[in-house]
């Protein structure tokens, strides 16, 4: 009896410890419980806050839309509209969002491919100019495409309004591509090349584009001959 009694006790610590165990695993598979729910909610949140951004803009936009189409000056009438073409392009990337479900990824390639046929109908009018794209899959933060998104809209708008004078007729061509560790993004047309004077960019857009290539590190080239060709090289997104 005694010995039965010795080796009882002596099994002891050993219980007490697999019980301590299980109530451990218990208590972390909560947490872990707790910690999904709370991603989800969190989720939720970020999608439900881009939908209200995205709202937010093209409200914003239609507003600037009806002050556009009241504005009899020209000049005044065009900068209204190029202001709409850049609030929409932001809003773009926020609905990109919320479909995709990221917080924070997009694809980069369909959204540029987006808003080439957007900025077709919108700065296009009747003259025979083509937009061709050509775009990787490429996904990449917010904090990347976002600036990226913003340049490439002030060149396509640039090419669309001014590369084609008159009752000329064209093509522009994008192409979205990584290799190498860098994004290359290019805006080539075949219009009537920039003056001699585009190196000094005191546009408000190329300025524009310039500062937002230099947010991410990269930077924007322009070549001038048969047309005009930019190119914006940036590091790629590490994923």
């Amino acid at each position: 009896m005694e010995n039965l009694r010795a080796r009882d006790f002596s099994d002891a610590p050993a219980l007490l410890m697999n019980r301590d165990l299980v109530l451990e695993n218990a208590r972390l598979r909560c947490l872990c419980a707790e910690s999904k729910e709370q991603l989800a909610r969190h989720e939720l949140l970020l999608r439900e806050g881009d939908h209200r951004i995205k709202n937010s803009l093209q409200i914003v936009a239609s507003l600037l839309g009806l002050q556009e189409r009241r504005e009899a000056n020209p000049a005044a009438r065009e900068a209204l509209h190029t202001a709409i073409l850049r609030i929409q392009a932001v809003a773009r990337i926020h609905d990109e969002l919320q479909l995709s479900g990221s917080a924070d990824m997009v694809d980069l390639g369909a959204l540029i491919a987006s808003m080439c046929k957007s900025l077709h109908a919108m700065v296009g009018d009747s003259k025979d100019v083509k937009i061709s794209v050509e775009a990787e899959s490429i996904k990449a933060p917010l904090t990347l495409a976002q600036p990226i998104m913003l340049a490439v809209n002030e060149l396509i708008i640039n090419a669309l309004r001014h590369a084609f004078p008159g009752d000329r007729g064209g093509a522009v061509n994008v192409t979205v591509a990584q290799g190498d560790g860098e994004l290359r993004i290019i805006v080539a047309d075949d219009g009537a090349g920039l003056p001699d004077n585009h190196s000094e960019g005191r546009g408000y857009g190329m300025k524009l584009a310039r500062t937002m290539m230099a947010k991410v590190g990269g930077a924007l080239r322009v070549e001038s001959a048969n047309g005009t060709r930019f190119t914006l090289s940036a590091p790629a997104p590490a994923l």
